[in-house]
């Protein structure tokens, strides 16, 4: 475990042994957004290198298309789920009506 924190992620070993495990996990956390901030801005440099050249708007791609990443799993996952359920909607409808007094259109 100390390898990964001082080796990996360089937090110093004197700075590792005072701190607590949390703040250890939220530099670890902070590193590997970090990384992966940089590897997205790669690809994204990537993508816009390629499209430029292409002679067919059909040849171009996005980023994600040039190489998955570890974030892109996570996303996908955040994507598919609802932001809100229909019963948050309707309190928040209700809310809303409450706060004007008029009546939304259907």
């Amino acid at each position: 475990m100390t390898d990964y924190y001082i080796g990996l992620i360089g937090i110093k070993p004197n700075d590792f042994w005072r701190q607590t495990w949390r703040e250890n996990a939220l530099i670890a956390e902070h590193y590997h957004n970090n990384i992966n901030l940089q590897w997205e801005q790669t690809r994204y440099l990537a993508a816009m290198i390629h499209n430029v050249q292409c002679q067919k708007r059909s040849q171009m791609l996005k980023p994600e298309q040039l190489f998955e990443l570890p974030v892109d799993k996570k996303r996908k996952l955040n994507r598919d789920q609802p932001k809100s359920t229909r019963e948050q909607m309707l309190a928040f409808e209700n809310k809303v009506k409450q706060m004007t007094n008029k009546k939304t259109l259907k």
